[in-house]
């Protein structure tokens, strides 16, 4: 009762806090610690998830959208993410976050029905932590005043829009924060149109992990006419990645990434046996398969159609290079900002012909499609 009438009292107090002038007082602490930036921290944050959100193919592309939605046409995948990170404190800079979700291959149930078989389930957890290094921003220090103009002019106009509100606001316990983000939202909104800067250089580590939870059943025979054996595929996947975009007025966005993956490889999926209707035959084994991969995304100033190169080389027992040209296209919204990502891709495997056609690979081009969806608020 009393921790009750503690918690009664506490509210009370909170709530009688939050006037018109306490508001606006921390409204004006982010302008006065901003003075001489291009943006405060938290525009910083939006601006960057402006930026980045232009490319999302694949799960371990970077997302500051609380919830994301990754379709892999070619892979036949779907992944669901979402951001655990919780904003504290005023005008917090962006450092780390961690991302859970689930991925499953939800194509094959349209084969398994079409083709009256059994379905070949694959559904796992999803676990990334992402680091996000401090940026760098070349600008004139004309443009650095010219946006603590613009900063000042926002908050005049937040101002009058504060007072003007009716009493009953006083209630809203979450406004102090919608406040704030429209305070970075706009200052990185103006930043975006009037190019008023240099270039912004970003970069982010992430370390993520696929954990499968339900495993396709497949049949492999040592021989022709032998037993058949059953076998499940443990996709286990490791991957560390290292991103670095520049964002320039001049000449648009420019993507640069460097990973690694280790995987739980087995003979079936290292085209290493012979199909045989719903079977496989040969040797079949386990084994580990480390890959190097490197991407480049290019966007020219003020477009939505971009050109991406992705290069993979396996190494180990399975050792095929594949390549990937994709042609990114971004959907925006009613406010410019980009609300669904398309990527039309051509699939090169095995390019340097190292796994014998005979034994799994016939054509060695594929044409696939990629959609990446960010929806919900901005954990900035």
């Amino acid at each position: 009762m009393y921790r009750l009438l503690f918690v009664i009292i506490l509210s009370a107090q909170v709530v009688r806090a939050q006037t018109p002038d306490s508001l606006l007082l921390e409204l004006k602490t982010i302008n006065t610690s901003s003075a001489g930036a291009l943006l405060s921290h938290r525009a910083l944050n939006v601006f960057l998830s402006e930026a980045a959100g232009y490319y999302m193919s694949d799960p371990d592309n970077l997302t500051l959208y609380k919830n994301s939605v990754i379709a892999n046409s070619a892979q036949g995948t779907l992944a669901i993410y979402h951001n655990m990170r919780q904003s504290h404190g005023i005008d917090e800079p962006l450092r780390s976050f961690l991302s859970i979700g689930v991925q499953a291959n939800v194509a094959d149930a349209f084969a398994a029905r079409s083709e009256n078989r059994p379905y070949n389930n694959q559904f796992g957890a999803l676990i990334k932590q992402t680091w996000v290094g401090r940026p760098r921003v070349t600008a004139a220090t004309a443009q650095m005043q010219a946006m603590d103009t613009v900063r000042a002019a926002i908050l005049r106009s937040m101002e009058k829009d504060i007072r003007g509100r009716p009493d009953d606001f006083v209630y809203d316990v979450d406004l102090f924060k919608e406040l704030e983000f429209d305070y970075a939202h706009k200052q990185a909104e103006h930043l975006a149109k009037s190019f008023n800067y240099g270039v912004f250089a970003f970069h982010w580590t992430s370390i993520s992990l696929y954990i499968p939870l339900v495993t396709e059943n497949f049949q492999t025979l040592p021989t022709p006419g032998a037993d058949p054996m059953s076998r499940h595929a443990w996709p286990l996947h490791f991957n560390i990645s290292h991103t670095r975009l520049w964002e320039g007025s001049k000449f648009g966005r420019f993507f640069a990434t460097l990973a690694g993956d280790v995987t739980l490889n087995n003979a079936r999926d290292g085209f290493m046996l012979t199909k045989s209707g719903n079977q496989y035959i040969g040797d079949y084994k386990n084994f580990i398969t480390p890959s190097i991969k490197g991407q480049l995304i290019y966007f020219p100033k003020d477009s939505h159609i971009g050109i991406s190169f992705h290069l993979e080389q396996a190494i180990g027992d399975y050792h095929a290079m594949n390549g990937i040209l994709g042609v990114p296209i971004v959907l925006i919204n009613k406010k410019a900002e980009a609300a669904m990502n398309f990527e039309f891709q051509v699939r090169f495997y095995d390019m340097g012909h190292s796994i014998d056609a005979g034994k799994g690979l016939n054509g060695r081009t594929a044409i696939g499609v990629t959609a990446g969806v960010p929806f919900s608020k901005i954990s900035f």
